[in-house]
């Protein structure tokens, strides 16, 4: 693999009185790791600290209340809302500061309240609250602040036609619905002067009937422009499900599915633009190389690998580990309890403070790993980093287990690029020996005298114990992703989980007409996966005509269909040409049994456990049982 030269993307650039090292920020996202009254703790200092080593222009402070209520209400965020906060945002600042990037915080306001509903003594107190947290902002040596001015939140509801139903100074007319916003920028102005670059996030494009439009949010843009130092453009309402994944553009779009926006405005701005929205590095530099934007946004590309930037910078693009758009960590932030910031691929994200400076072995074990899927290869190679003298045993001819047949699917060029990444890292691993084609038997292992036996051996499809499951119209999710299976123009495919819906979108996709069945409701499938991607499955589905049935069993497969009972025992025929199985997996209980008292220490890892099989549970097990491997833990 050649090196790439991005010479656009690591120019210099003015915003406001600062200059910015590269065309590069961090886009906002709160960890969640504050502490519950919204004070900065070690976590999330060591949080951003690789974000900063990683080599952005900037780097962005996500989600930051400007009122203390709704800080404690959220829970785990800066709290802007108190003068208390000054002390500790000063130390992450110069953390941030530290290693040449500026220092940015976004400023929120996540009320879901229409503007209508606000008394003119409330306005005035937000206006205030803003112009307070950026003086905070401005007495903790930050560089910038950016505004929360989109996705439908209360701040750009003020220019909503739709949610702006006010009949005073602040509703109606144009220059009465930006008025607000115009006021709120001029206090802060009168605050901070120009110490402070400001960034002001906007939705170039709500996407929704009824919503603002890309004309309405230029109109708007034009009217605060002299008061801005920077423009943010994303995209989508937050109250719209439908608009929801362009948000947090998923692995079924395209990369850059918002940027035509950021272009629009740079056409009319003389204000520096930032596009955001799934962009990775080669689109990046074409974006800036064409003149659509002065920045551009990342986050979840840094939360997969906090030093791709200076990897990209420095030739070593092949080494950045790829984001693979699963949206967990968008999950865990936006969707969850707010649980701490988590990444599938990454197992140290959100953990950086546990990990950092953490102690060596002190002692080097021999290590043989069974499996070369996701969980063995990360057990192999954090092993083998760690100083021990790791064997991997994989029986097939290359590595990468059940992710090379989910790989496989058009719209999964993301995770093959995952893919590709663990299989090249893993294999220039020092003190790691390969064995491909190596069935790991009993008198194997045993000859290796192994100090522990790491077993991954992952899972296998289920099929079910039912009449005609033998016939050719019956094929498994697998072989459809593979290419290898013969499927019809009717599908019925047996299972709602995330293998099932991929494939009903693959085969919909290919002009098949396509039905999903499974026992359980949706809720009780999903709970586990990532609720952005699912959102934008059935959003996909009701475009595509894929029909989804819930509560239906699957009993029986004939020439003709399968047929299914419902919760009440009705027996119906559902008419196909072709029954895809995907009904899950379960662990290779026959071959683990064979390991158990191979090695002094046997540690099971990934899909072979009982642990549901996502990615995320393989890597992280598989690091995990690879990180403490010769530590006396007892000390």
């Amino acid at each position: 693999m050649g090196k790439k030269h991005y010479e656009h993307i690591f120019q210099p650039v003015k915003i406001g009185n600062l200059t910015i090292k590269n065309r590069l920020e961090t886009a906002p996202a709160g960890p969640f790791l504050a502490d519950f009254n919204g004070d900065v703790t070690r976590e999330l200092m060591e949080w951003y600290r690789k974000l900063a080593q990683g080599g952005a222009g900037i780097v962005t402070i996500g989600d930051s209340p400007v009122k203390s209520e709704m800080a404690t209400y959220i829970g785990h965020v800066i709290n802007l809302g108190t003068d208390k906060i000054v002390n500790t945002l000063c130390r992450l600042a110069e953390v941030i500061q530290r290693y040449g990037a500026k220092a940015s915080i976004e400023l929120t306001y996540h009320v879901d309240r229409a503007p209508a509903q606000m008394s003119r003594e409330e306005i005035r107190s937000l206006r205030q609250d803003f112009a307070d947290a950026a003086w905070r902002c401005l007495g903790a040596g930050m560089d910038m602040i950016m505004i929360h001015g989109a996705h439908g939140q209360a701040i750009s509801q003020f220019f909503s036609p739709v949610r702006n139903l006010r009949t005073d100074e602040y509703g109606g007319s144009t220059a009465n619905r930006v008025r607000f916003i115009k006021e709120m920028l001029s206090e802060i102005r009168d605050k901070v002067g120009d110490r402070l670059a400001i960034e002001y996030r906007l939705s170039g494009d709500e996407l929704i009937e009824g919503g603002l439009t890309l004309e309405d949010q230029l109109e708007f843009a034009s009217l605060i422009e002299d008061q801005v130092d920077l423009f943010n453009i994303s995209a989508a309402q937050i109250f719209d499900f439908d608009t929801l994944p362009r948000m947090f553009p998923t692995a079924y779009y395209p990369h850059g599915v918002n940027a035509y926006l950021a272009a629009e405005f740079k056409k009319v701005l003389k204000t520096p633009v930032t596009a955001v929205g799934s962009i990775n590095f080669d689109l990046a530099e074409e974006i800036l190389a064409n003149q659509q934007a002065d920045m551009v946004a990342m986050l979840r590309s840094v939360i997969a690998d906090p030093d791709c930037i200076r990897k990209a910078r420095t030739g070593r693009s092949e080494e950045i580990r790829p984001c693979i758009r699963c949206n967990l960590c968008i999950d865990r932030l936006h969707w969850g309890y707010h649980w701490p910031a988590r990444c599938a691929v990454n197992p140290v994200t959100g953990r950086e403070a546990e990990f950092y400076n953490y102690p060596l072995p002190l002692a080097k074990k021999k290590v043989v790993v069974v499996g070369g899927g996701p969980a063995g290869v990360e057990a192999a190679r954090t092993a083998a980093k760690r100083g021990h003298q790791v064997v991997l045993l994989e029986k097939e001819d290359h590595l990468g287990g059940a992710l090379k047949t989910a790989a496989n699917l058009p719209f999964k060029s993301d995770l093959r690029e995952y893919l590709g990444w663990a299989v090249r890292t893993t294999c220039s691993t020092p003190n790691l020996d390969i064995r491909l084609l190596t069935e790991a038997t009993p008198e194997i292992i045993k000859a290796e005298q192994p100090d522990i036996l790491i077993v991954a051996v992952g899972s296998e499809p289920v099929i079910p114990a039912i009449p005609g499951c033998e016939q050719e119209n019956v094929v498994l999710a697998g072989e459809v992703n593979l290419g290898t299976a013969k499927v019809g123009n009717r599908v019925v495919v047996a299972g709602a989980g995330l293998t099932g819906l991929e494939t009903a979108l693959h085969l919909a996709r290919e002009g098949k007409k396509v039905t999903v069945i499974d026992l359980l409701s949706w809720e009780e499938i999903h709970g586990p996966y990532p609720a952005m991607n699912l959102i934008h499955l059935k959003t996909m589905f009701r475009d595509l005509g894929v029909e989804i049935k819930h509560n239906l069993k699957l009993e029986e497969i004939t020439a003709g269909g399968a047929i299914v009972t419902d919760k009440h025992q009705v027996r119906t025929e559902l008419s196909c040409d072709t029954v895809v199985l995907a009904l899950g997996f379960r662990p290779r209980f026959k071959v683990m049994e064979k390991m158990q008292d191979l090695a002094p220490e046997v540690i099971f890892v990934g899909d072979c456990t009982k642990e549901k099989g996502t990615l995320q549970n393989a890597i992280m097990q598989g690091f995990n049982a690879a990180i403490d491997l010769g530590l006396n833990l007892s000390l």
